[in-house]
């Protein structure tokens, strides 16, 4: 099975890394894994122009026009078995990394148009290279309550535009100080039964 594990929080040794490694322990428990694991801020990733130009029919290209580490990564995730896509609540929303991150996955659609009788373009349909997949959400926060739900919905929407599977979601509260999400056992079992589930989601369990 092969897992890539996206960690968009900017701290390492936080809360949101604590809970995507037990989410690869879940895995593991039930699969042979080969695992990508890394912070998008490791990488050189530019911000998305939203030209559409990866995206879109002729002139499209179906390339990004960007050079930079991401067009390695999409190879990779085209590859790739599962996902765990891992976030701190920052701002009530995703953080910053990650949301470029889903930005520039753009090159993963395949937008199919349709044309009437005189060619002109009427509608059409998206399919993505990585449809069908598995994926894993993790959420952590400093409030005591989940404060925005935004944080959750942007993740969700983006894993249904990208036609993945959820295999569920963990969201990790009350963690203020770096690491605190370690004394949540319960929360900790959460992110390790998603890896189970994940494993299972994908087929190698």
């Amino acid at each position: 099975m092969k897992l890539m594990a996206i960690i968009g929080s900017p701290r390492k040794g936080g809360n949101t890394e604590l809970l995507v490694d037990q989410v690869i322990a879940g895995c593991r428990s039930k699969a042979n894994v080969e695992i990508e694991r890394f912070f998008i801020i490791d990488k050189r990733i530019e911000y998305c122009t939203g030209c559409l130009t990866c995206v879109m029919p002729s002139p499209g290209t179906g390339e990004c026009v960007i050079e930079d580490d991401m067009a390695e990564l999409l190879e990779r995730m085209k590859k790739s078995d599962a996902f765990i896509f891992g976030t701190a609540n920052h701002m009530r929303t995703i953080t910053a990394p990650l949301l470029n991150f889903l930005s520039r996955m753009l090159p993963l659609m395949v937008f199919k148009p349709t044309y009437d009788d005189k060619g002109n373009r009427i509608g059409g349909e998206i399919i993505t290279k990585i449809q069908e997949k598995a994926a894993a959400i993790v959420i952590s926060q400093g409030e005591p309550y989940f404060c925005s739900s935004l944080v959750y919905e942007v993740l969700e929407n983006n894993l249904k535009d990208f036609k993945l599977h959820r295999a569920g979601n963990v969201i990790s509260m009350n963690n203020i100080e770096k690491g605190e999400v370690g004394k949540r056992k319960e929360d900790l079992k959460k992110a390790f039964d998603l890896g189970v589930q994940l494993a299972v989601m994908a087929g190698y369990a």
